[in-house]
């Protein structure tokens, strides 16, 4: 993210180097429900919220939101209704132009192919794919950008850390992650290859596995 304080891009380089399910040994709140899946294989996603709530199928709406999210974050969008794409070729294309590093849907997104093709510069989630899209209607939108969402049954608030992979989202309410617990995953991740040498090597499982007290 453009001119973020030090201590964020030191939060932000550390998230990229646990995976999503170390931290699912540790925390229990935050999952996205796994409908909101991976459309891309992109690198792991870290980034701050900006958050759409996407009443109607508004295209402009979206369009505004994209100028309103910065470089390194994540738009995360709740789509009523959940049947018209809001993110498609354009969308994504704009979105790299930004800066942003990716996209959470909790609805349905479009032009697969294009989407996969620019997976390398922006990761994009969403429930699905549809051919049902949102509409230039000129209308007035209720629409709201920066208002708390909900995705997969998880509330998002701008700020909020977004992370992602091909396991599903997690959201870091706030922010923040308990120092103790980050520290704790990524010593989980750096030993784990050790761990599985020594199965892989025949060692007794009673003196590998843990088995508690």
């Amino acid at each position: 993210m453009t001119g973020a304080p030090a201590d964020d891009i030191g939060l932000l380089d550390a998230l990229r180097r646990v995976e999503l399910p170390t931290l699912g040994h540790f925390l229990e709140e935050g999952f996205v429900d796994p409908r909101v899946a991976a459309i891309t294989r992109s690198p792991q996603l870290v980034g701050f919220a900006r958050t759409l709530d996407l009443r109607e199928p508004d295209a402009y709406a979206v369009n505004r939101a994209l100028l309103e999210t910065q470089s390194g974050e994540v738009l995360v969008i709740r789509v009523a209704g959940g049947a018209h794409a809001p993110v498609g070729a354009v969308t994504a294309s704009a979105a790299i132009a930004r800066g942003i590093a990716g996209i959470v849907v909790d609805g349905p997104v479009t032009d697969a192919q294009a989407l996969r093709a620019s997976q390398d510069q922006l990761a994009v989630y969403a429930t699905g794919l549809t051919a049902r899209t949102t509409k230039r209607s000129g209308a007035l939108s209720a629409s709201s950008v920066g208002s708390p969402v909900v995705i997969g049954g998880v509330q998002v608030a701008n700020g909020d850390l977004v992370l992602g992979d091909e396991h599903g989202v997690l959201v870091l309410s706030g922010g923040r992650i308990d120092p103790e617990v980050l520290d704790a995953a990524l010593v989980s991740d750096r030993d784990e290859p050790e761990l599985l040498a020594r199965i892989a090597a025949g060692e007794p499982l009673a003196s590998v596995l843990p088995i508690g007290p």
